[in-house]
Protein backbone atom coordinates (compact mmCIF):
# COMPACT_ATOMS: atom_id res chain seq x y z
CA UNK A 1 0.00 0.00 0.00
CA UNK A 2 2.69 2.58 0.92
CA UNK A 3 4.61 1.36 -1.94
CA UNK A 4 1.28 2.31 -4.21
CA UNK A 5 0.87 5.38 -2.71
CA UNK A 6 4.16 6.98 -3.47
CA UNK A 7 4.04 5.83 -6.86
CA UNK A 8 0.58 8.26 -7.34
CA UNK A 9 2.41 10.91 -5.78
CA UNK A 10 5.61 10.57 -7.68
CA UNK A 11 3.13 10.34 -10.66
CA UNK A 12 1.09 13.21 -9.81
CA UNK A 13 4.37 15.12 -9.60
CA UNK A 14 5.13 14.95 -12.84
CA UNK A 15 2.02 16.02 -13.84
CA UNK A 16 2.00 19.40 -12.21
CA UNK A 17 2.78 22.45 -13.80
CA UNK A 18 6.31 24.17 -12.72
CA UNK A 19 8.05 27.49 -13.09
CA UNK A 20 10.51 27.82 -16.06
CA UNK A 21 13.18 28.97 -13.51
CA UNK A 22 13.20 30.42 -10.28
CA UNK A 23 14.66 33.70 -11.61
CA UNK A 24 11.98 34.21 -13.95
CA UNK A 25 9.44 37.18 -13.09
CA UNK A 26 6.93 39.03 -13.83
CA UNK A 27 9.24 40.46 -16.95
CA UNK A 28 9.36 37.42 -19.03
CA UNK A 29 7.34 36.94 -22.36
CA UNK A 30 5.48 34.91 -24.18
CA UNK A 31 8.26 33.07 -25.84
CA UNK A 32 9.30 31.91 -22.25
CA UNK A 33 5.79 30.80 -21.62
CA UNK A 34 5.81 29.01 -24.95
CA UNK A 35 8.65 26.84 -23.35
CA UNK A 36 6.93 26.23 -20.04
CA UNK A 37 4.34 24.25 -22.25
CA UNK A 38 6.89 22.27 -23.97
CA UNK A 39 9.47 21.07 -21.27
CA UNK A 40 7.19 21.14 -18.68
CA UNK A 41 5.29 18.08 -19.85
CA UNK A 42 5.33 14.90 -17.95
CA UNK A 43 8.23 13.34 -18.98
CA UNK A 44 7.58 9.29 -19.96
CA UNK A 45 9.31 6.55 -18.16
CA UNK A 46 11.01 9.19 -15.33
CA UNK A 47 7.33 8.51 -12.73
CA UNK A 48 8.45 5.40 -11.78
CA UNK A 49 12.28 6.63 -11.31
CA UNK A 50 11.04 9.15 -9.33
CA UNK A 51 9.35 7.19 -6.88
CA UNK A 52 12.26 5.19 -6.49
CA UNK A 53 14.45 7.71 -5.65
CA UNK A 54 12.01 9.18 -3.02
CA UNK A 55 12.18 5.86 -1.42
CA UNK A 56 15.68 6.16 -0.60
CA UNK A 57 17.51 8.33 1.60
CA UNK A 58 20.36 10.42 0.00
CA UNK A 59 23.58 10.19 1.78
CA UNK A 60 25.65 13.22 2.31
CA UNK A 61 28.48 11.24 0.26
CA UNK A 62 28.97 8.68 -1.56
CA UNK A 63 30.43 5.02 0.06
CA UNK A 64 34.10 6.25 -1.31
CA UNK A 65 33.78 9.23 0.76
CA UNK A 66 33.92 11.50 -1.83
CA UNK A 67 31.70 14.62 -2.54
CA UNK A 68 28.86 13.44 -5.47
CA UNK A 69 28.28 15.72 -8.10
CA UNK A 70 26.24 16.01 -11.37
CA UNK A 71 26.65 18.45 -13.91
CA UNK A 72 24.40 19.26 -16.77
CA UNK A 73 27.31 18.76 -19.66
CA UNK A 74 30.59 17.02 -20.35
CA UNK A 75 32.43 20.43 -20.41
CA UNK A 76 30.72 21.37 -16.77
CA UNK A 77 32.04 18.13 -15.87
CA UNK A 78 35.57 18.13 -16.58
CA UNK A 79 36.23 21.46 -14.88
CA UNK A 80 34.53 20.57 -12.14
CA UNK A 81 37.29 16.88 -11.63
CA UNK A 82 40.04 19.50 -12.75
CA UNK A 83 39.06 21.33 -9.60
CA UNK A 84 37.55 18.53 -7.50
CA UNK A 85 40.46 16.21 -8.01
CA UNK A 86 40.68 13.40 -5.89
CA UNK A 87 37.51 14.07 -3.94
CA UNK A 88 35.22 14.33 -6.07
CA UNK A 89 32.72 11.69 -8.01
CA UNK A 90 31.13 13.65 -10.88
CA UNK A 91 28.19 12.10 -13.67
CA UNK A 92 27.17 14.36 -16.88
CA UNK A 93 24.24 14.18 -18.06
CA UNK A 94 24.60 15.30 -21.37
CA UNK A 95 26.48 12.94 -23.85
CA UNK A 96 27.90 16.61 -26.17
CA UNK A 97 26.65 16.22 -29.49
CA UNK A 98 23.01 17.12 -28.55
CA UNK A 99 21.52 20.61 -28.50
CA UNK A 100 21.58 21.90 -24.85
CA UNK A 101 18.41 23.64 -25.61
CA UNK A 102 16.28 20.48 -26.29
CA UNK A 103 17.93 17.81 -23.77
CA UNK A 104 14.98 14.57 -22.68
CA UNK A 105 16.07 13.25 -19.17
CA UNK A 106 15.92 9.50 -18.65
CA UNK A 107 14.88 7.84 -15.66
CA UNK A 108 18.29 7.45 -14.77
CA UNK A 109 18.80 11.08 -14.16
CA UNK A 110 16.17 11.43 -11.16
CA UNK A 111 18.27 8.91 -9.81
CA UNK A 112 21.54 10.30 -9.87
CA UNK A 113 20.31 14.25 -9.08
CA UNK A 114 18.47 12.68 -6.17
CA UNK A 115 21.98 11.32 -4.67
CA UNK A 116 23.84 13.90 -5.53
CA UNK A 117 25.51 16.84 -2.80
CA UNK A 118 26.36 19.26 -5.67
CA UNK A 119 23.81 19.91 -9.02
CA UNK A 120 26.67 22.04 -11.54
CA UNK A 121 24.52 23.91 -14.27
CA UNK A 122 24.67 26.15 -16.82
CA UNK A 123 21.88 28.58 -15.09
CA UNK A 124 20.20 31.21 -17.12
CA UNK A 125 17.39 30.19 -19.22
CA UNK A 126 19.47 27.45 -21.53
CA UNK A 127 18.58 24.18 -19.44
CA UNK A 128 14.83 24.24 -18.42
CA UNK A 129 14.77 20.74 -18.51
CA UNK A 130 17.67 20.89 -15.62
CA UNK A 131 15.38 22.94 -13.69
CA UNK A 132 12.35 20.73 -13.73
CA UNK A 133 14.69 17.41 -13.46
CA UNK A 134 16.24 18.61 -9.86
CA UNK A 135 12.32 19.59 -8.82
CA UNK A 136 10.90 15.82 -9.57
CA UNK A 137 14.49 14.50 -8.29
CA UNK A 138 12.92 16.41 -5.03
CA UNK A 139 16.40 16.77 -3.27
CA UNK A 140 15.78 19.36 -1.97
CA UNK A 141 19.57 20.66 -1.25
CA UNK A 142 20.01 21.42 -4.76
CA UNK A 143 17.48 23.90 -5.70
CA UNK A 144 18.12 27.42 -6.28
CA UNK A 145 19.69 29.02 -3.37
CA UNK A 146 20.62 25.93 -1.73
CA UNK A 147 24.20 24.86 -0.59
CA UNK A 148 24.23 21.99 -3.45
CA UNK A 149 23.32 24.16 -6.01
CA UNK A 150 26.28 25.30 -8.72
CA UNK A 151 25.08 28.41 -11.25
CA UNK A 152 28.29 28.12 -12.75
CA UNK A 153 27.04 31.50 -14.68
CA UNK A 154 27.92 34.03 -11.31
CA UNK A 155 29.75 36.38 -12.43
CA UNK A 156 29.59 36.21 -15.92
CA UNK A 157 29.74 39.71 -17.88
CA UNK A 158 26.64 37.90 -20.43
CA UNK A 159 26.12 39.06 -23.85
CA UNK A 160 23.35 40.02 -25.96
CA UNK A 161 20.99 40.72 -23.22
CA UNK A 162 17.85 41.64 -24.70
CA UNK A 163 17.00 45.19 -23.54
CA UNK A 164 13.37 46.14 -22.22
CA UNK A 165 10.98 45.29 -24.58
CA UNK A 166 12.78 43.53 -26.76
CA UNK A 167 11.23 40.21 -25.30
CA UNK A 168 8.95 39.16 -28.33
CA UNK A 169 8.69 35.51 -29.99
CA UNK A 170 8.46 37.41 -33.59
CA UNK A 171 12.52 37.58 -32.67
CA UNK A 172 12.77 34.07 -32.17
CA UNK A 173 13.84 31.44 -29.41
CA UNK A 174 15.78 34.34 -27.62
CA UNK A 175 17.42 34.23 -24.16
CA UNK A 176 16.14 36.16 -21.69
CA UNK A 177 18.83 37.04 -19.79
CA UNK A 178 21.36 36.93 -22.45
CA UNK A 179 23.37 35.00 -24.45
CA UNK A 180 24.21 31.47 -22.00
CA UNK A 181 27.05 30.44 -24.24
CA UNK A 182 29.15 31.97 -22.27
CA UNK A 183 31.86 28.77 -21.21
CA UNK A 184 32.78 29.31 -25.56
CA UNK A 185 35.44 31.56 -24.09
CA UNK A 186 37.99 29.55 -22.19
CA UNK A 187 38.50 32.86 -19.83
CA UNK A 188 34.85 32.38 -18.25
CA UNK A 189 36.24 29.03 -17.99
CA UNK A 190 38.33 30.56 -15.46
CA UNK A 191 34.71 31.94 -13.37
CA UNK A 192 33.24 28.56 -13.66
CA UNK A 193 36.10 26.77 -12.19
CA UNK A 194 36.00 30.06 -9.43
CA UNK A 195 32.18 29.04 -8.69
CA UNK A 196 32.62 25.11 -8.90
CA UNK A 197 35.62 25.71 -5.81
CA UNK A 198 33.59 27.87 -3.54
CA UNK A 199 30.65 25.34 -3.59
CA UNK A 200 33.42 22.53 -3.08
CA UNK A 201 34.63 24.26 -0.30
CA UNK A 202 31.28 25.18 1.00
CA UNK A 203 30.18 21.82 0.99
CA UNK A 204 33.51 20.01 1.65
CA UNK A 205 35.46 22.35 4.13
CA UNK A 206 37.74 19.50 5.05
CA UNK A 207 39.28 19.63 1.67
CA UNK A 208 38.93 23.31 0.97
CA UNK A 209 42.77 24.10 0.60
CA UNK A 210 42.94 21.31 -2.15
CA UNK A 211 40.04 22.81 -3.87
CA UNK A 212 41.75 26.17 -3.64
CA UNK A 213 44.90 25.20 -5.21
CA UNK A 214 43.13 22.94 -8.06
CA UNK A 215 41.34 25.87 -8.69
CA UNK A 216 44.99 27.71 -8.91
CA UNK A 217 45.99 25.64 -11.20
CA UNK A 218 43.88 25.00 -13.41
CA UNK A 219 42.72 28.68 -14.19
CA UNK A 220 46.34 29.21 -14.75
CA UNK A 221 46.26 26.48 -17.35
CA UNK A 222 43.37 27.92 -18.91
CA UNK A 223 45.19 31.50 -18.99
CA UNK A 224 47.81 29.77 -20.73
CA UNK A 225 45.94 28.44 -23.06
CA UNK A 226 43.99 31.01 -24.11
CA UNK A 227 47.29 33.21 -24.76
CA UNK A 228 48.68 30.47 -26.60
CA UNK A 229 45.69 30.36 -28.99
CA UNK A 230 45.19 34.19 -28.99
CA UNK A 231 48.30 33.83 -30.56
CA UNK A 232 47.86 31.21 -33.19
CA UNK A 233 44.61 33.32 -34.58
CA UNK A 234 46.39 36.14 -34.36
CA UNK A 235 47.05 36.03 -38.20
CA UNK A 236 43.12 35.60 -38.91
CA UNK A 237 41.55 38.25 -36.94
CA UNK A 238 38.92 39.89 -38.25
CA UNK A 239 37.90 36.92 -40.58
CA UNK A 240 34.30 37.35 -41.52
CA UNK A 241 32.21 34.76 -41.08
CA UNK A 242 28.76 33.45 -41.05
CA UNK A 243 27.37 31.01 -38.28
CA UNK A 244 24.31 28.96 -38.16
CA UNK A 245 23.11 29.54 -34.32
CA UNK A 246 23.78 32.77 -31.95
CA UNK A 247 26.52 30.02 -30.24
CA UNK A 248 29.55 31.76 -30.78
CA UNK A 249 29.89 35.26 -29.49
CA UNK A 250 32.04 34.61 -27.01
CA UNK A 251 33.94 32.36 -29.07
CA UNK A 252 34.13 35.16 -31.56
CA UNK A 253 35.38 38.09 -29.40
CA UNK A 254 38.21 36.14 -27.46
CA UNK A 255 39.91 35.11 -31.12
CA UNK A 256 39.13 37.96 -33.19
CA UNK A 257 36.30 36.99 -35.36
CA UNK A 258 33.60 39.46 -37.43
CA UNK A 259 30.34 37.87 -37.62
CA UNK A 260 28.46 38.85 -40.67
CA UNK A 261 25.35 36.85 -40.85
CA UNK A 262 23.16 33.70 -39.69
CA UNK A 263 21.80 30.45 -41.04
CA UNK A 264 18.70 30.85 -39.13
CA UNK A 265 16.89 33.53 -40.04
CA UNK A 266 15.58 33.97 -35.92
CA UNK A 267 17.28 32.13 -33.23
CA UNK A 268 16.00 28.44 -33.39
CA UNK A 269 14.15 28.66 -36.60
CA UNK A 270 15.22 26.94 -39.77
CA UNK A 271 16.46 28.69 -42.55
CA UNK A 272 14.01 28.39 -45.63
CA UNK A 273 15.06 28.76 -49.29
CA UNK A 274 14.99 32.66 -49.56
CA UNK A 275 17.19 33.50 -46.41
CA UNK A 276 19.67 30.76 -47.54
CA UNK A 277 20.25 32.66 -50.70
CA UNK A 278 19.92 36.04 -48.97
CA UNK A 279 22.95 34.36 -46.74
CA UNK A 280 25.02 33.44 -50.05
CA UNK A 281 24.57 37.16 -51.35
CA UNK A 282 25.66 38.37 -48.21
CA UNK A 283 28.86 36.50 -47.89
CA UNK A 284 29.54 37.69 -51.43
CA UNK A 285 29.35 40.74 -51.14
CA UNK A 286 31.01 40.87 -47.60
CA UNK A 287 33.70 38.84 -49.07
CA UNK A 288 33.35 36.01 -46.44
CA UNK A 289 34.20 32.34 -47.19
CA UNK A 290 33.67 30.43 -43.55
CA UNK A 291 30.19 28.85 -42.41
CA UNK A 292 30.57 27.61 -38.68
CA UNK A 293 27.89 25.41 -37.98
CA UNK A 294 27.31 22.90 -34.26
CA UNK A 295 27.17 19.17 -34.48
CA UNK A 296 23.61 19.44 -33.88
CA UNK A 297 22.69 21.76 -36.88
CA UNK A 298 22.22 20.93 -40.26
CA UNK A 299 25.62 20.28 -42.11
CA UNK A 300 23.80 20.40 -45.41
CA UNK A 301 22.46 23.90 -45.52
CA UNK A 302 25.81 25.17 -44.21
CA UNK A 303 27.37 23.54 -46.83
CA UNK A 304 25.22 24.47 -49.48
CA UNK A 305 25.62 28.08 -48.63
CA UNK A 306 29.86 27.22 -48.84
CA UNK A 307 29.58 25.67 -51.91
CA UNK A 308 27.89 28.32 -53.87
CA UNK A 309 30.55 30.94 -52.75
CA UNK A 310 33.32 28.54 -52.71
CA UNK A 311 33.77 28.74 -49.20
CA UNK A 312 34.20 26.16 -46.57
CA UNK A 313 31.57 24.94 -43.86
CA UNK A 314 33.14 23.76 -40.90
CA UNK A 315 31.66 21.80 -37.95
CA UNK A 316 33.64 23.31 -34.58
CA UNK A 317 32.62 21.59 -30.61
CA UNK A 318 29.88 23.63 -28.84
CA UNK A 319 30.71 21.08 -26.38
CA UNK A 320 33.14 18.79 -24.99
CA UNK A 321 32.87 15.60 -26.49
CA UNK A 322 30.82 17.13 -29.39
CA UNK A 323 33.49 15.16 -31.56
CA UNK A 324 35.76 12.53 -30.17
CA UNK A 325 38.48 15.20 -30.50
CA UNK A 326 37.06 17.34 -28.15
CA UNK A 327 37.41 15.06 -25.13
CA UNK A 328 38.18 17.90 -22.65
CA UNK A 329 37.55 21.09 -21.79
CA UNK A 330 41.16 22.46 -23.48
CA UNK A 331 40.86 20.17 -25.92
CA UNK A 332 37.83 21.44 -27.26
CA UNK A 333 39.22 24.77 -27.77
CA UNK A 334 42.64 23.61 -29.30
CA UNK A 335 40.17 21.49 -31.87
CA UNK A 336 38.05 24.54 -32.77
CA UNK A 337 41.03 26.93 -33.47
CA UNK A 338 42.75 24.49 -35.24
CA UNK A 339 39.82 23.17 -37.66
CA UNK A 340 39.06 26.96 -37.93
CA UNK A 341 42.59 27.52 -39.29
CA UNK A 342 42.38 24.34 -41.98
CA UNK A 343 39.01 26.00 -42.83
CA UNK A 344 40.73 29.04 -43.56
CA UNK A 345 43.67 27.70 -45.79
CA UNK A 346 41.24 25.66 -47.86
CA UNK A 347 39.27 28.67 -48.37
CA UNK A 348 41.99 30.63 -49.33
CA UNK A 349 41.98 32.91 -46.46
CA UNK A 350 45.23 34.41 -46.47
CA UNK A 351 46.61 35.23 -43.24
CA UNK A 352 46.91 38.82 -41.86
CA UNK A 353 45.09 40.61 -44.97
CA UNK A 354 41.68 40.42 -42.62
CA UNK A 355 40.39 43.62 -41.12
CA UNK A 356 41.30 44.98 -37.36
CA UNK A 357 39.20 42.76 -34.97
CA UNK A 358 38.61 44.30 -31.54
CA UNK A 359 38.91 40.72 -30.15
CA UNK A 360 41.11 38.71 -28.23
CA UNK A 361 42.49 41.38 -26.09
CA UNK A 362 40.23 41.37 -22.68
CA UNK A 363 42.09 41.14 -19.64
CA UNK A 364 41.99 37.46 -17.66
CA UNK A 365 39.62 37.00 -14.99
Amino acid sequence: MLERAMLKKAAAMYSSRTNATERTGAGCSAHLRRRRRVRDRPWPGLALAACCAVLTCAAPASASGKVRIVATTPGLADITRNVGGEHVSVDALMRGPENIHNVKPKPSFVVKVKRADLFVHTGLDIELWATQLVKSARNKNLLPGHPGDVDVSRGIQLKEVPQRGQLSRALGDIHVYGNPHFALDPLNGVIIARNIADALKRVDPAHADDYQKNYEAYAQKLRDLTARLVEKMRPYQGVKVVVYHRTWPYFRDRFGLVKVGEVEPKPGISPGPQHLSQCIATMQSEDAKIVIVETYNSKKNAQFIADRIGGQAVVLAQEVLAVPEADSYEKMFEYNVDALIEAFRAAGVEPGKSAAATGGAAAAP
